[in-house]
């Protein structure tokens, strides 16, 4: 039987207990608001149906663009590794991304929709030029977690670690 590896991670840093939170939240609104508009429709109060069935589909659109994602930053001393998925749905698509500490080039914060979605993008050295990573959104980071990953990431840039 092999051994598994050994990896020593010199920061880790997962944002899951918050990803969590806002999973239930997402859960818990829906089925709230699907509950009230059943309740309207059976009870015949159709302003107070149409109400509700408005304010459902402003929680989705709001909450889909704000993107809340599970986010973690494992670094070792060679590489780094993100991992993230979307908790604004049932499906859940994972994502991984390692990027060599020689080949990273840099990152930025962008924020969209009047600051409501932060997305990070990193950027890579290859034989063809400076490339772009797509979009990680990294919305329901604290603001201490972040400045904690844009020291880490700065650190690697400027070949600190």
């Amino acid at each position: 039987m092999d051994k598994p590896a050994d990896n020593k991670f010199i920061f880790q840093l997962n944002n899951q207990g918050r990803s969590a939170d806002f999973f239930v939240l997402y859960i818990f609104c829906f089925f709230a608001l699907l509950a009230a508009s059943c309740v309207f429709i059976f009870t015949n109060l159709n302003l107070l149906l149409f109400i509700s069935i408005v304010l459902t589909l402003l929680f989705i659109t709001i909450f889909h663009l704000y993107k809340p994602s599970y986010f973690e930053l494992l670094v070792s001393e060679t590489s780094f590794t993100i991992n993230y998925y979307s908790v604004a749905t049932a499906l859940k698509n994972y994502h991984t991304v390692e990027i060599e500490h020689g080949s990273f080039k840099g990152f930025e914060v962008r924020k969209r929709y009047a600051g409501l979605q932060k997305q990070l993008i990193l950027t890579i050295g290859s034989k063809l030029g400076l490339a772009d990573y797509p979009p990680i959104s990294i919305s329901i980071l604290r603001k201490n977690e972040l400045s904690q990953v844009i020291t880490v990431l700065t650190k690697i840039k400027n070949q600190e670690i």
